[in-house]
């Protein structure tokens, strides 16, 4: 099964479409057609939006250097078995969004030899200057400028070319509603010990109000957007990943990446500070935390937390985004993601305005 067997419905109209393997349709890479961000109309039922603009604070913001502070990863909420689905959950929407390479990127890029076998052991992703790498960076959040923690974000495709998805506890605390966001924000994509694509500052934050005002792990993730640096958009540099969100089933092959600070189930400590991506590659199954989540088996810990699990990734190193790093359980190394149904829809499309 595939997630997301649907068209892609844009403003005015049907996007044309590329019919792939197993009767799934996707639009094509690159297709002048494709004006990703631009989806239905109709905005999907469910919680509220929990938003923080930076607004005039963006200098401020932008003053301070991430690699000056002391980095530890960003604690993630307990793994808990929430007691249903989310409140949205009757939503049968979807959303399925192709992913792009950077501009002026020559036809010939390639990332050969992408990872097709299994493995719940994380090992570090050496393919750097490329997608998937590209698109993922580490997020660092923190208050004082002196002490942060980090987490892991991906570029996604969108009409505005600046958008980027994450865990929610990776930029909001889990409690006290428009309180309970970080003061200052950094991310830095391809991120590859002292290297990446420059240091992108957050211009705006959007997570859903169940995560922002009781920590509901059903709800957690986050949608931001990043300042542009002088008139380029961060999709032109690094390119973005698609988006599968409102998938049916619950197994699916993913590749899981992520920044971790330690493995796990030993607590080994990585790199200091934390500059390695690491992934994981498997079949997702169905996860009671939270119900309705997707279940992988991955030894990335703390740090990995908002790194993506891309379904469908091409040779290109472009997959969709259909799962997030949530929770991690260390006995049994099951990674967690919450279901992206039409809360993320939701999210994903207020972030677009």
């Amino acid at each position: 099964m595939r997630p997301s067997q649907i068209r892609l419905l844009l403003a005015g109209g049907a996007a044309g479409v590329l019919a792939l393997g197993g009767g799934v349709a996707y639009a094509a890479i690159g297709s002048s057609t494709h004006d990703a961000g631009k989806v239905a109309a109709r905005t999907p039922a469910g919680p509220d939006i929990v938003s923080k603009d930076f607004g005039s604070g963006m200098s401020a913001q932008a003053s301070f250097d991430p690699s000056k502070l002391k980095l530890s990863p960003m604690p993630e909420p307990a793994p808990a078995a929430q007691s249903g689905v989310q409140a949205d959950a009757a939503d049968t929407r979807s959303l399925s969004l192709d992913g792009a390479l950077p501009e002026n990127t020559p036809d010939a890029f390639n990332a050969k030899g992408t990872v097709n076998a299994a493995s719940s052991s994380a090992k570090i992703w050496t393919r750097h200057g490329k997608a998937p790498a590209r698109t993922i960076g580490r997020l660092v959040a923190t208050d004082d400028r002196v002490t942060g923690h980090f987490c892991t974000a991906t570029v996604i495709t969108s009409h505005n070319k600046s958008t980027l998805w994450t865990a929610g506890h990776c930029v909001h605390k889990g409690r006290g509603g428009t309180n309970g966001f970080y003061r200052y924000y950094a991310f830095q994509p391809d991120l590859n010990g002292t290297k990446s694509l420059g240091t992108w500052y957050l211009s705006t934050l959007r997570v859903m109000s169940p995560w922002a005002n009781g920590g509901d792990q059903r709800y957690d993730f986050a949608a931001f957007t990043v300042q542009k640096h002088g008139r380029t958009a961060i999709q032109s540099v690094t390119g973005a990943q698609g988006v599968s969100f409102g998938y049916k089933h619950r197994k699916y092959p993913f590749r899981t990446f992520g920044y971790p600070g330690v493995l796990l189930p030993s607590g080994k400590k990585l790199h200091s500070p934390p500059n390695r991506l690491y992934y994981c590659s498997g079949t997702s199954f169905a996860s009671r935390y939270p119900t309705g989540g997707l279940g992988i088996l991955c030894t990335m810990g703390n740090g990995a937390s908002g790194g993506p699990w891309l379904y469908g990734m091409k040779s290109n190193g472009v997959g969709r985004v259909a799962g997030i790093n949530s929770t991690h359980m260390t006995a049994t190394r099951q990674m967690n993601s919450p279901y992206l149904g039409s809360a993320a829809i939701k999210l994903y499309k207020a972030t677009q305005g």
